[in-house]
Parts: structure tokens; C-alpha cells; sequence
């Protein structure tokens, strides 16, 4: 039997994009869920500044223009959510602020972390559908979507415990390691503060570069349980690693190539972020504009690895799961099961 021809890096992430691009409902979905999310927050944010602004002046010229004298008197006695207005929240500062967070293993506010929680459940409960309709490549109805993220929350909740405990892992023992143990012993005797930067930058890159191995054998582990309908969480982090092994370089090559795409909307966000003078407007269009390219971005992500995985290793018999037929009422059913019913009695007489 010929063997089928492998996928291409390229061929893999520009299929990815043309599927995501072809589900304009699955975005629209996305973008809704995380409009519901952040809403909370949101108004409770609302409710902290309409409280601290009262009817002043300073409340009237604030609903138009950044005013810094009352956001820093604002910050200085903020708790909570509170604390997050800040100036870094203003076009690109808040992207940097999150990433130099995420990098230096800053500790979130609990009303933050309660809200990251619940869009990591959220991402886990909609990966499982939204894998599942990449994979087969054409519409699914609602009920067969829902279905879907059902199926997989639970064994993705599982997946995400071990994974869960590699990312503690890394910044519970690495990044300790590498920002305080090497970092110091390295630093010791330096006098000049660009190589000290130098240094700073290769250790993050060896931190991102353990976070990117985990992800890529985390994302995987979440194709190979969709397309194969894996039961076993532990089995199929173990088909991720094999799948991996054998193929390193393309596989990395499509992870880098998907980041790529990333900080490409990165840069258009930093090139085209409002700023504190932009009228609401505008602010408005262009950070939806910017949220539609990062979700069309994250879901050519999932898009991408389930081509390149299809392409390795699926064949006739390597799908999704069957599509889950939504069961009839109880009235159509009782009127199957009268109609059975009655022609066996026919058949007895």
C-alpha cells in the first residue's frame, strides 16, 4: 500500500487558516464567549470608578480624555480588580504587562486569577468542539458542536491536571533556578549592563522555549483525543510524545510559524493601539479589530496542528469521532415505539 504523502509546514498552516476562515459562526461564537466572560469584570471595574469619580469635574473630563492626576490617585487607594487600571492598560501597555507578568512569574490579584480560571475552563470546555469541527472540515449543527465540547471537557479537565503540574513544575523549579541560582551566580562578577540584558534575554528563552515544549505536547495530546477518540488522557500524552518524536523539526517548525502569526498581531496592535487622546470611537473599532485578528490567530493555531497531524498519520479510518445525532422527544418517541408496537402484533396474528 503507498504510503500518503506528508504534510508541509506551509501547506499545514495556510489549510488551518483557510478552515477557520471558512467557520466566520465559530468565531462569532468565540468572540461572544469571551465578550460574556470580561463583562463581569467589566461592569464591577465600572462600578469601583463611578464610585470613586462621584459627579466631580474630574468624573466629566474623565469620560473622554485619560486624566493621569486622578487614574494615580485612583491606583494609590485601589484594592483588587481595582488595581489593574493603571496607564499600562492604554494600547500596547497592557500586552507588555501581561507577558512581563507571565515571564518573571508575577503573582495575579485573586479577582484576576479567578477570572483566568474561568477562561481556561471556558477554552477547555469549547477546545474539544472546536477540534472536532476542524478536523471534519465542513459545518456541524450546534447540538453536534455542544455535543462535542461535552464529550471532551471532562477528559480535557483530566489533561489539563498533568499539564497543569508541568507548568508548576517549570515555574515552581526552573524559572527559580534560572532568575535566581544562575542568575546571580552568572551576574556576580558583571560590569556592564548589556551583557547583563543579553544574559536576562537567553534565560527567557529558555523558559519560553520549556513552556513551548509542554504546550506543543499538551496541544497534541488534545488533537490525538479528538481525532482518534481517546478515552485515556495519560495514553494519549504518550501518542503526542511518539508523534513528536518522529517528526521534531516540522512539528516545531508549524508551532514557530503559528507563533509567528501571532506576533505579527502583536506588532499591528503595538503599530495601531489607540492612545490616551483617541476618541472612544475609534478606540473602540480598532481593539475589536485587533481582538477578531488575535481569535482568527489562536484558532489557526488549532487549526494548523489538526492538518498537519491528518496529514501524517490519518487515513480512512483515522476521523473524529461519529457526529452525535441529537435524540428525538419523548413524543416522537413514544410514537416510534407504538408504531413497533403495532406491527408486532400484526406480525403475531
Amino acid at each position: 500500500m503507498p504510503s500518503s504523502p506528508k504534510a508541509t509546514i506551509l501547506g499545514a498552516f495556510l489549510e488551518g487558516w483557510r478552515r477557520v476562515l471558512r467557520a466566520p459562526a465559530l468565531t462569532l461564537s468565540v468572540l461572544a464567549a469571551m465578550f460574556v466572560l470580561a463583562l463581569p469584570l467589566g461592569l464591577a471595574l465600572r462600578g469601583m470608578l463611578a464610585d470613586h469619580l462621584g459627579t466631580s469635574v474630574a468624573a466629566e473630563r474623565a469620560t473622554w480624555e485619560w486624566d493621569a492626576g486622578w487614574a494615580g490617585e485612583f491606583a494609590a487607594q485601589a484594592q483588587g480588580l481595582g488595581r489593574t487600571f493603571t496607564h499600562e492598560i492604554l494600547g500596547f501597555g497592557g500586552t507588555v504587562s501581561i507577558l512581563s507578568d507571565v515571564a518573571d512569574g508575577t503573582p495575579l490579584p485573586p479577582t484576576v486569577r479567578a477570572a483566568v480560571a474561568a477562561s481556561v475552563l471556558l477554552w477547555l470546555f469549547l477546545s474539544g468542539g472546536i477540534l472536532d469541527r476542524f478536523a471534519r472540515g465542513r459545518p456541524i449543527r450546534t447540538a453536534a458542536f455542544f455535543a462535542a465540547c461535552g464529550v471532551y471537557f471532562l477528559r480535557f479537565l483530566r489533561l489539563g491536571v498533568l499539564v497543569g503540574a508541568a507548568y508548576w513544575a517549570i515555574f515552581a523549579w526552573l524559572h527559580p533556578f534560572l532568575f535566581g541560582t544562575l542568575w546571580n551566580r552568572w551576574t556576580r562578577d558583571l560590569t556592564s549592563e548589556r551583557e547583563a540584558f543579553e544574559l536576562r534575554i537567553v534565560l527567557y528563552l529558555v523558559l519560553a522555549a520549556a513552556l513551548a515544549l509542554v504546550n506543543l505536547i499538551a496541544d497534541y495530546a488534545k488533537v490525538r483525543a479528538v481525532v482518534e477518540d481517546r478515552r485515556s488522557m495519560i495514553g494519549a500524552l504518550g501518542a503526542s510524545m511518539r508523534f513528536l518524536r518522529r517528526r521534531p523539526f516540522r512539528a516545531f517548525g508549524l508551532y514557530l510559524l503559528s507563533a509567528l502569526a501571532a506576533v505579527v498581531v502583536l506588532r499591528l496592535w503595538f503599530t495601531a493601539a489607540p492612545s490616551a487622546s483617541a476618541s472612544v470611537g475609534v478606540a473602540f473599532l480598532l481593539t475589536q479589530v485587533y481582538l477578531l485578528l488575535r481569535v482568527w490567530s489562536k484558532l489557526a493555531w488549532m487549526a494548523g496542528e489538526v492538518v498537519f497531524f491528518q496529514g501524517e498519520l490519518a487515513h480512512a479510518t483515522y476521523t473524529a469521532a461519529p457526529e452525535p445525532v441529537w435524540p428525538d422527544s419523548p413524543a416522537v418517541e413514544a410514537l416510534g415505539n407504538l408504531t413497533r408496537s403495532t406491527g408486532d402484533m400484526k406480525t403475531n396474528l
